[in-house]
């Protein structure tokens, strides 16, 4: 006895539709319950697990600049190479920004109005963020500025910031994934 188009089609939706749509109920149910009894711990848990599902992923950047026109003009840019960028203009909204997603670079000015980029990026170490650490400032640095220890960034920009030379580093650093020290 052969099937029907309409017999094929019941099959599928028992067997194959209604297991998996059950299934996603019963893991939509117990994220509810472990957001309502976890609440932000269990939200930045999940966004630190690794994004399965999107290929390729987008590279996370966080912004750190008090010039509100900088940090537009870099948002801008990044974001249309296809990078997730959020922005802050001051440290307290960085440190906020390190609580609500994990970045895989940290760009940023080095004098802000309520500290210094330097205490940004420690305070992203010691959280245990890995991100590449890049420096911008309207002072020249010494020559020893990008060795390993010497200041806790990889890279040091000295403002106006070329935008081609940050996605260049950015570029760098997201080809040698698996050499770098980073999360790119």
């Amino acid at each position: 006895m052969t099937s029907s188009p309409l017999d094929s089609f019941i099959h599928a939706l028992v067997y194959v539709a209604a297991p998996l749509l059950l299934c996603a109920l019963v893991v939509g149910a117990i994220t509810g319950v472990l957001v309502r009894t976890f609440g932000e711990r269990f939200v930045r848990f999940l966004r630190g697990l690794p994004r399965v599902w999107s290929s390729p992923r987008t590279t996370q950047v966080l912004i750190v600049e008090d010039n509100p026109d900088s940090r537009e003009t870099l948002k801008r840019y990044l974001t249309g190479r296809n990078y997730d960028v959020a922005a802050a203009g001051d440290l307290r909204t960085g440190i906020e920004c390190l609580n609500k997603d994990r970045f895989d670079a940290i760009i940023s000015d080095i004098a802000l109005p309520d500290g210094t980029g330097y205490t940004l990026l420690n305070e992203a170490r010691r959280r245990g963020i890995r991100a590449l650490g890049i420096a911008m400032s309207g002072y020249p640095y010494p020559s020893n500025v990008d060795e390993p220890g010497v200041t806790g960034f990889d890279h040091h920009l000295t403002k106006p910031v070329n935008c081609d030379d940050l996605l260049s580093l950015l570029e760098k650093s997201r080809a040698n994934e698996g050499d770098a020290p980073t999360n790119l």
